[in-house]
C-alpha cells in the first residue's frame, strides 16, 4: 500500500451546497444548519470524497473537515443499497469531545431519513453500546480504545463497510492509537474507501498508518504544518512567575474584549486552582480536564458553547476536538509542550476564517517553548508589555526593544574592579543557564 507524492493543491471551484447534486434530504438539512459555501479545505475534500477515492489530507484546525467527511459518508449510504447487515460508515476520533461533536453534526444531517448512528466512547455505558452496536447502525462514531473493546468480543460488524474514516490521525499518535487504528482497519472490509485527516503530516509514524491504511490516495495538503493561520494574531507577554501570571491574566480578562475567553494550562491542578482564582475575582471560569467524568465534561463543554459562561480554564484535553464558534481569545497560561499543541491550541480560535487572537504568558523556564514557535513562525511573536504589570526578573530583548524607542540614551557606568569582576562573573553564568545573553529572552543580570 502507498501514498500519493504531495503536491501543491491546484485552485478548485467554489461550492455552493445548494448546487450540488446530493440526496435531496441532505441537501434539505445541509440548507437548514446555514451551510451555504464551502470552505477552501471542502472545496479541495468534497470531489475526491464523492468520487469514492481514497484521501490523505492535511489542513488547518477549523477548516470545515468535519463536514467534508459526513456530506459524502451520509450521501453514499442515502443513495446506495446495502451490501449485508454491517454497519457502512465507521469514524474514528482521538477525544470524546470531538466525538460528541462529529455525532452532534451527523444527528443534525439525518434528520428526515432512517438512518440510525452510534456513539461509541470510553467513560459511557458498555452494555448500552453493545446494544446499539447489535442492532448494525449505519455510521458508527466512536474512540479507538472502546471499539477495540467491543471488536475483541465480536460485538462489531464491519466485514462489508463502505467508508472508513480516520480523523486527527496526529492526535492518535500522541494518544497511542496508531496500533489500536491499524487493528480496527484490519477487521474492516479491504475493498471500502478511506479517508485520513490531520492537522499535521510532518510524523513518520502517521505517514506509516496512511501507508498501511490507503490505496493510492489523492494526497492534499493545505497547510504547512508548523504554522498558525494568518487570521490569528500571536502575542506574548513576558512573566516572572505563576503570580505574576496570574495578576496579568486578570488584567487580559478585563482589557481583552471577547465573547469567549479559553485557559489553556499544563495540569489538573493548576486548571482548578486558576478556575477558583477567577471566580474569586468575579470571572465565570469553570475548569475542564481529563480526570473529570464524561458526562460533566459535556455537560461543562454544552454549557460554553451555550453562553451559560464565557472564560473556560482547560488542560490539553479540550486543545484537540473543541469546535465551538466564538472562541475570539485562547490565553496560554502554560506554554504548550510541543508545536503540535501549540498549533492546536492556537486553532481553538479563529475558526471558518474568522478572526482570533492568541496571548502567551512565558517566563523563563518557557523560553526554550517559546523560541521553537518562533523558529517555525520564522520571526518573533508580537510582545505586549502591560504597563505597571512589567516582568521585572526577567528581559526580553524583542520587548526591550519596544519600549526603548523612545527611550533617552544613559550614560554607561562606571565600574571599581571588584564590580566590573562581579558583572563579569553574572554574565557568565547567566549564559551558562540561559545562554549567550543574545537570545529574545534572558535573565537579568545583577
Amino acid at each position: 500500500m502507498t501514498t500519493a507524492t504531495p503536491a501543491t493543491p491546484t485552485p478548485v471551484q467554489s461550492i455552493c451546497f445548494a448546487d450540488q447534486a446530493y440526496n435531496p434530504r441532505l441537501k434539505i438539512n445541509i440548507a437548514q444548519q446555514g451551510f451555504k459555501q464551502a470552505t477552501q479545505a471542502q472545496c479541495h475534500a468534497l470531489p475526491v470524497a464523492l468520487a469514492g477515492k481514497d484521501l490523505l489530507m492535511s489542513a488547518d484546525t477549523g477548516s470545515g473537515k468535519t463536514l467534508a467527511y459526513v456530506i459524502p459518508a451520509l450521501n453514499k449510504i442515502l443513495n446506495t443499497k446495502a451490501v449485508g447487515f454491517s454497519t457502512r460508515c465507521l469514524i474514528l476520533v482521538p477525544t470524546r469531545e470531538l466525538a460528541h461533536q462529529v455525532l452532534s453534526l451527523t444527528n443534525k444531517l439525518i434528520k428526515g431519513t432512517k438512518l440510525q448512528a452510534a456513539l461509541i466512547l470510553g467513560g459511557e455505558d458498555y452494555h448500552y453500546q453493545q446494544a446499539l452496536l447489535r442492532k448494525n447502525p449505519d455510521l458508527v462514531i466512536a474512540t479507538p480504545g472502546r471499539f477495540m473493546e467491543h471488536q475483541r468480543k465480536n460485538q462489531t460488524d464491519t466485514k462489508h463497510l463502505e467508508l472508513l474514516v480516520i480523523d486527527e490521525a496526529d492526535r492518535m499518535l500522541e494518544l497511542g492509537f496508531c496500533e489500536d487504528v491499524e487493528t480496527i482497519a484490519e477487521a474492516c472490509n479491504p475493498k471500502r474507501q478511506t479517508l485520513f485527516y490531520s492537522a499535521t503530516l510532518h510524523s513518520p509514524k502517521v505517514q506509516e498508518m496512511a501507508q498501511v491504511l490507503l490505496q493510492k490516495p489523492v494526497d492534499i495538503r493545505l497547510n504547512d504544518a508548523t504554522q498558525v493561520q494568518d487570521n490569528i494574531k500571536q502575542v506574548v507577554v513576558v512573566c516572572d512567575d505563576i503570580e505574576h501570571k496570574k495578576r496579568v491574566l486578570s488584567w487580559l480578562l478585563a482589557h481583552e474584549p471577547a465573547k469567549k475567553h479559553l485557559i489553556f494550562c499544563n495540569s489538573r491542578k493548576l486548571s482548578e486552582d486558576l478556575a477558583n482564582f477567577l471566580k474569586s475575582h468575579s470571572v465565570n471560569a469553570v475548569a475542564l480536564h481529563g480526570e473529570l467524568p464524561q458526562d460533566l465534561r459535556n455537560d461543562i463543554t454544552r454549557q460554553y458553547r451555550q453562553h451559560s459562561f464565557n472564560t473556560l480554564v482547560a488542560t490539553e484535553v479540550a486543545a484537540r476536538g473543541l469546535d465551538i464558534d466564538g472562541v475570539e481569545l485562547v490565553i496560554n497560561f502554560d506554554m504548550a509542550r510541543n508545536l503540535d499543541d501549540y498549533l492546536h491550541r492556537t486553532g481553538r480560535t479563529g475558526r471558518a476564517g474568522a478572526q482570533g487572537k492568541a496571548i502567551n504568558l512565558v517566563n523563563i523556564t518557557e523560553r526554550g517553548l517559546l523560541l521553537s514557535v518562533e523558529k517555525a513562525q520564522g520571526k518573533p511573536l508580537e510582545r505586549l508589555v502591560v504597563r505597571g504589570l512589567e516582568a521585572k526578573e526577567h528581559r526580553d530583548t524583542v520587548s526591550a526593544a519596544k519600549q526603548t524607542v523612545k527611550a533617552k540614551p544613559k550614560k554607561a557606568a562606571v565600574l571599581s574592579k571588584k564590580e566590573a569582576a562581579q558583572e563579569r562573573q553574572a554574565q557568565t553564568n547567566a549564559a551558562s543557564i540561559w545562554g549567550d545573553g543574545n537570545m529574545p529572552f534572558g535573565k537579568k543580570k545583577p
